[in-house]
């Protein structure tokens, strides 16, 4: 293991380059407020984006750090963060040990996730990321003709768990990624998936936000919980 300091910079990448993303980011980019506010993290987050204008909502909200960058690739937008983070060294020489970077699609994280990603930092790894266990991830998906594919485990009683990155978040190493970076387009994805991983569970919700749709469908489970505290209260249970 080695000494990481509580201080690590967090980068939250946040695209704005068309409408769609650029709804469904704001209201993500509320979430992620919540969770460093609870922590009293802003002076060492730093939010990425490709808009000025996600940068002003951003700013709107309370975040104190901003980072443009201008994207005129598909690549560019892929690897928004990284570039981010990695012209921001180049311009402003600021290049700690490590640093967090946090998916805005993950909207309901703990906060012990960060304490737990930071306490699992071990130099002997490029990567520190985290897994969720989910159920059964394949037996209902329909194929073009919605018929369901691998139906033989629709059983309730039969509970396959499996283990995904979920891209909630990765510590990494400032060095692999400078590395990542100055290896040329074409190999980044494949230099940054060869690096030495470490893995820890991800006791959080797990979720998986790319539309704004997929946020307003939790708005009536919100409602349901209230209810049932509601509930608790009034029955003295």
């Amino acid at each position: 293991m080695c000494k990481v300091s509580s201080n690590i910079p967090i980068f939250i990448s946040a695209r704005g380059n068309n409408i769609n993303i650029s709804n469904k980011n704001k209201e993500a980019l509320k979430y992620t407020y919540v969770l460093i506010e609870e922590m009293n993290m802003f002076n060492q987050t730093y939010i990425i984006s490709d808009s000025q204008e996600m940068l002003d909502y951003a700013k709107l909200l309370g975040f104190k750090h901003f980072i443009y960058q201008e994207c005129k690739t598909k690549e560019d937008i892929i690897y928004l963060d990284y570039i981010g983070i990695y012209n921001f060294y180049k311009k402003t020489g600021y290049k700690p040990d490590w640093f967090i970077l946090l998916s805005i699609n993950q909207l309901f994280r703990d906060k012990n996730l960060i304490y737990n990603c930071i306490r699992n930092i071990d130099c002997k790894y490029d990567v520190i990321a985290s897994y969720t266990e989910i159920s059964n991830p394949s037996s209902f998906v329909l194929d073009e003709n919605n018929k369901i594919i691998n139906g033989e485990h629709l059983n309730s009683s039969i509970i396959e768990r499996k283990k995904i990155v979920d891209a909630s978040i990765y510590a990494i190493n400032t060095d692999f990624a400078i590395y990542i970076m100055e290896c040329g387009e074409a190999d980044r994805s494949k230099v940054f998936w060869n690096g030495k991983f470490k893995f820890f569970k991800n006791n959080s919700l797990y979720t998986d936000i790319y539309l704004l749709d997929d946020i307003n469908k939790y708005n009536d489970i919100i409602n349901k919980i209230n209810k049932v505290k509601q509930l608790s209260i009034e029955k003295g249970i």
